[in-house]
Order: C-alpha cells, then structure tokens, then sequence
C-alpha cells in the first residue's frame, strides 16, 4: 500500500494545486477532494497529509507523473480538467496550470484538446 499511497498522495497534490492556481480554494472544489480523500485506502497519517494540501496552497510538481500509465495520465488529467471547472469558473489561472499539467503528463496538445472538450462538456 505504501507505494500506492505514495501514488495517491501525488495525484492528490497535483489536484489541489490545480484548485489553489487561482489563489483560492473553491468550496465546491475542496468538498469534491476532501470525498476523494476520506475515501482513499490510506494511512492517518498520509490522509492527513493529503488534507493538509486544501488547507494551503501547495505547489504543482510534476515529479514522476510522465511514468505512469497513459490511461492513468489520461485520467489524471480529466479530473484535474473537472475540478477545475467545478466552481464553473475555469480561471486564466487554472488554464495554465492545466496546461503545465499536459505537458508534464506527456499527453499531447490535440488528445487533450478533446479531453478537455469531453470533460467540460460533461460537467
């Protein structure tokens, strides 16, 4: 499980500071990652870790994320993409955020032209 919470821990970091690009955490945001985080199969410890990222801004790192799976990546993505947009304010700020996330996931720009497309039309 370490592993995998490591995993978790990382993705969750990335999502949050997806969430605090604008300067803010949205309550609808912060709501839709606290459910992620209550419940994800992980240690105290590391839930508290993970809450700690909504409770101030964390910075996006991209560490690792190009190694994982392209379904994963793509996934990552997508809800990084929806989060985003949950407030139904997708900030300039976000957007390049967003954009750093697609390169540092190694996806390319027309794939996530139509991730995006599918997932902002789905929200």
């Amino acid at each position: 499980m370490a592993n995998q919470s490591t995993e978790f821990l990382r993705v969750i970091r990335v999502w949050a500071a997806v969430a605090w690009a604008d300067g803010v955490i949205a309550s609808a945001e912060s709501v839709a990652l606290r459910k992620l985080i209550e419940i994800a199969d992980l240690t105290e410890a590391d839930r508290q870790t993970a809450s700690s990222y909504l409770d101030e801004r964390v910075d996006f790192d991209a560490d690792g994320l190009d190694e994982l799976s392209i379904d994963t990546r793509e996934g990552i993505y997508k809800a990084a993409v929806r989060l985003a947009n949950v407030d139904l304010d997708l900030a300039t700020e976000e957007l390049t955020l967003i954009e750093r996330l697609r390169q540092a996931l190694s996806i390319e720009p027309h794939r996530a032209q139509e991730l995006f497309k599918q997932t902002t039309q789905t929200t």
